[in-house]
């Protein structure tokens, strides 16, 4: 019964909301994080901005993805400064003096209702079935970070998109991606205690690395990387605690990271790669990566590409700061990180 009314729902409620028109997007600045590293290769940004209004971008490094070698590393940028700062390395996976695990996937996240306090979610372990969940946190805008906490088993964090905060509520998108199978992790005490949502299986529908979208009321949409050539989506009524089954949507992927967010407006952001996947293929091209716009998540138009050439663009990470732009990194051909910097129209 209950997800007889979770669909009821969100069907109507979807049927109520209106076409506008989309707002207009303009780059106001975009380039490399950084020149020169002391890592080769590096993928999987995440950003954020502090409370002070500056930057903070986490990604991991190393030799490959996967090298023992792979820690976290993070670059700055003030806010009334022009460049961003060298990489500095934030956590590495290393277990004693002769032991080391690569780091996979950090995530960065303001803490709500505590000024200027950031939580970074990453994974270590050698094997993707073997990931342990850390955190750590920032006191002061992510200058100095507290001693990597372990998450208790069977808890990963968010795995690669930002948490979506509802008052005390912080809900975490989280997957197992041994087994391809998306679910969340919600707090209400500031990410000190977790406990784990599951989303019904389909065993049809392989998905990961939930983006979530706050439609109005206690709805959720979370719209999620598959490998059946599509974005798939569940959705919650209920601030998160229930979720219904999966279903594919129209829109095209190619088994790459996506992510999106809704403004303070209402508008919901995407970026992604609007291509799916070839007969017989896990993985397609990580090119061209795009900006689009949605009024309600279901229907979503393209409004800027930020990349169209040969090479992979892939796993953007997007926010909105304090000042309404929106703040883009992505992976550059994997030895490179990639910031856009985009001004929005208003809109009503």
């Amino acid at each position: 019964m209950r997800k007889f009314i979770l669909l009821i729902g969100f069907v109507g409620l979807a049927a109520a909301l209106a076409a506008q028109t989309l707002p207009q997007v303009a780059v106001l600045d975009s380039g490399l994080l950084y020149q020169r590293a002391a890592f080769p290769s590096c993928h999987a940004a995440t950003i954020c901005e502090t409370a002070e209004g500056d930057l903070l971008v986490a990604f991991f490094g190393g030799a490959y993805e996967g090298s023992k070698d792979v820690c976290i590393w993070s670059c700055r940028k003030d806010r009334k400064a022009s460049v961003w700062s060298k990489p500095k390395q934030l956590a590495s996976g290393r277990i004693d003096q002769h032991t080391q695990h690569p780091c996979w996937n950090p995530v960065l996240s303001r803490v709500p209702g505590k000024k200027g306090e950031i939580m970074l979610f990453y994974k270590t372990g050698i094997y993707i079935p073997e990931w342990v969940g850390h955190i750590m946190r920032s006191s002061d805008g992510g200058r100095t970070w507290s001693a990597p906490e372990e998450l208790p088993k069977g808890l990963l964090g968010a795995i690669k998109n930002k948490p979506l905060c509802m008052g005390r509520r912080m809900i975490s998108p989280s997957s197992d991606e041994p087994d391809w199978q998306p679910h969340f992790e919600i707090s209400i005490n500031r990410g000190l205690r977790w406990h784990r949502v599951e989303v019904p299986r389909d065993t049809t529908i392989v998905a990961i690395q939930p983006a979530l979208l706050s439609l109005p009321g206690d709805t959720l949409l979370a719209l999620m990387r598959t490998k059946n050539g599509f974005l798939a989506e569940t959705y919650s009524l209920d601030k998160g605690r229930h979720w219904s089954p999966m279903r594919l949507t129209d829109i095209p992927n190619n088994n790459s990271g996506i992510d999106a967010m809704t403004l303070a407006n209402g508008l919901h952001v995407m970026v992604y790669t609007p291509r799916g996947l070839t007969a017989g293929s896990e993985f397609g091209p990580r090119t061209p990566l795009v900006l689009a716009l949605s009024t309600n998540g279901r229907r979503w138009e393209n409004v800027l590409t930020l990349e169209d050439g040969a090479g992979e663009y892939s796993y953007p990470s997007i926010i909105q700061g304090d000042d309404g732009t929106l703040h883009i990194v992505y992976t550059y051909r994997r030895t490179h990180i990639k910031y856009v910097h985009v001004g929005i129209t208003e809109y009503d």
